[in-house]
């Protein structure tokens, strides 16, 4: 059997290269345009700071959605494993079995 591309190259692939180069030119001339534009540096940080949020938003929905899908799977280990002994104050006593009374 012939060894493909990349295994003659090791490992290179000019596509990956060009790819390379287009960003980080397509970058300079970002950078330059807003120099140029003389737009505030605050408008970075705006977009930075949504940027943020944004992803914290999403982990926090992907989280809450997993563990729904867990639920929906063992209800019983999915909520144990949410009820951690270090939240909660040292006279709070969780029962983890249903016939304790």
């Amino acid at each position: 059997m012939a060894p493909s591309g990349d295994e003659v190259t090791g490992g290179f692939s000019l596509l990956s290269a060009i790819t390379k180069c287009f960003k980080v030119a397509g970058l300079g001339v970002v950078v330059w345009c807003w120099g140029y534009m003389e737009f505030s540096i605050g408008w970075l940080f705006m977009a930075l700071f949504f940027h943020i949020v944004n992803e914290e938003f999403r982990t926090f929905k992907e989280s809450k959605k997993a563990f729904v899908q867990h639920t929906l799977v063992n209800e019983k280990e999915a909520i144990l494993s949410k009820l951690n002994d270090d939240d909660y104050p040292s006279w709070v006593s969780l029962r983890t079995t249903a016939d304790s009374n």
